[in-house]
């Protein structure tokens, strides 16, 4: 509205400016679709600990032995939790709020145990 009025008292430069606006308003809208679905998921049933997780439209599983697997604290990052199984460490809680995981944490290692 405020593009069409500049436009109508002949201040061309307007249209430059408004593209420049609606192409910043479509990017920033496809960044937000393409990591609106993204998700974490663990299961454990019996001996087996599931590990799902979606980001950017890529989902990637893993499937181990859930007595094998170890939740430990990243070095880096003390807050932030991963799963060890073997060699191979996976971080968890990438959606969780700081004061929700310590929850998490004490909920996870009953299963794992």
């Amino acid at each position: 509205m405020v593009g069409t009025y500049f436009l109508l008292q002949g201040v061309w430069i307007i249209i430059c400016f408004t593209l420049l606006e609606l192409t910043i308003v479509a990017i920033a809208l496809l960044v937000y679709a393409r990591h609106a679905l993204d998700y974490e998921k663990i299961s454990v049933d019996g001996d087996q600990l599931i590990y799902e997780k979606s980001w950017g439209g890529q989902v990637s599983r893993c499937q181990w032995n859930a007595r094998w697997v170890q939740l430990i604290h990243l070095h880096n990052d003390p807050n932030q939790l991963a799963l060890r199984y073997g060699n191979e460490k996976k971080p968890i809680g990438l959606f969780l709020r700081n004061a929700d995981r310590p929850r998490f944490e004490r909920d996870l290692s009953l299963h794992l145990t």
